[in-house]
């Protein structure tokens, strides 16, 4: 009997333990044929974007019970293809219900720009467009992507000189924020979304898209939001507004889904989370974070995730709690979550790999 109990008694911290534990990462996907520099997700479908020293940079999907896609095709005719991925981060954003996605390709130099490539699964890139600017700053400035459904959309700022004259002839040589917006992509066209503003930074979910407006010009003309900056609600069709917020502090990162706008603000010597119902802009909860925080958040109704250096936290948004869910290595990007799959790459020299954790 004491031997049973004994037992018992082990099983039961046994099971403790693994509870305690949580949900194991595992590897997704390898990709050898190089490093993976962009990652996105949406619905059940999971994207990845892979530089190749002797094949193609080359974009891979994958989707539960199919074979994994890859895209631009036919590959090596595309611009794609030989694009130096090393000279600037690649974004990347994908949307099931379109069956396509949207990727854009940076190259630095005195005249930075950044070409934003579009194409169905398993179909051709259309360069969607080009944008710009010198190297005093002014010109247009890519913000960011989103996709979610029937939504692929960027966001970019034209950057001008108030008064140029007066810049040229030893003046004031300040710069504003001059136009932009949010720039929808379909199959076949590219249209700017009604009553958008110039936009940093973008997320999409459920017909809508949520953007932290470009307000402020920083240091090399590069546009920023302001402390105290509403973020925008809209709908991904008409543009019409649905909500708006505005939290306190400068807002770094928006992450929205069906049920959940998220946002990440610094103000002062912390940064904080604080998420909203996106139908209305009713506040649900907040949270302080560290503020090494990176400036990105991912977000399903269920859980808003962060990054501090290796480690990968998780806030629950019904109760506010906040836990570490897993660690990563140091060439970590992403992290990217969708119906509590959190995926994010790691490389290693020229190979890399996606992995996957299953949020409780």
């Amino acid at each position: 009997m004491r031997a049973l109990l004994a037992t018992a008694g082990l099983l039961v911290l046994a099971g403790s333990a693994a509870a305690a534990a949580g949900p194991s990462v595992h590897t997704l996907r390898k990709s050898a044929d190089g490093p993976i520099e962009a990652i996105a997700q949406d619905s059940t479908l999971v994207a990845w974007f892979s530089s190749g020293d002797k094949t193609c940079d080359t974009v891979h999907v994958l989707a539960p019970g199919k074979p994994d896609r890859a895209f631009p095709q036919p590959s090596s005719g595309s611009m794609t293809c030989h694009w130096d991925l090393s000279d600037g981060q690649p974004q990347l954003a994908v949307a099931a219900r379109m069956s396509a996605a949207l990727w854009t390709l940076h190259e630095s130099g005195p005249a930075p720009f950044d070409y934003v490539v579009a194409a169905p699964i398993g179909g051709p890139e259309r360069r969607v467009d080009r944008l710009a600017h010198a190297s005093d700053g002014t010109g247009k400035w890519l913000g960011g992507l989103a996709g979610s459904g029937r939504t692929l959309a960027y966001s970019w700022v034209d950057v001008e000189y108030i008064d140029k004259l007066a810049c040229l002839s030893g003046g004031s040589c300040a710069q504003r924020i001059a136009g932009g917006g949010v720039s929808v992509v379909s199959s076949t066209s590219t249209a700017l979304l009604p009553g958008a503003d110039p936009a940093v930074a973008i997320a999409a979910a459920a017909g809508r898209i949520a953007y932290i407006p470009a307000t402020t010009v920083a240091k090399g003309g590069q546009p920023a939001a302001s402390a105290g900056a509403s973020i925008e609600v809209v709908d991904a069709v008409t543009g019409d507004e649905v909500s708006h917020v505005t939290p306190k502090g400068l807002p770094l990162a928006v992450a929205l889904s069906p049920d959940v706008l998220a946002v990440l603000t610094v103000n002062g010597s912390h940064d904080r989370i604080l998420w909203f119902d996106p139908a209305d802009g009713a506040k649900i909860g907040s949270v302080a974070i560290s503020a090494q925080a990176a400036p990105q958040l991912t977000t399903d109704d269920d859980y808003i995730v962060y990054r501090v250096g290796r480690l990968l936290h998780s806030v629950d948004t019904g109760t506010g709690r906040v836990r570490t869910v897993a660690k990563t290595a140091p060439t970590a990007l992403g992290p990217s979550l969708e119906r509590g799959e959190l995926v994010w790459a790691e490389n290693t020299g020229a190979t890399g790999r996606l992995r996957e954790l299953t949020l409780p």
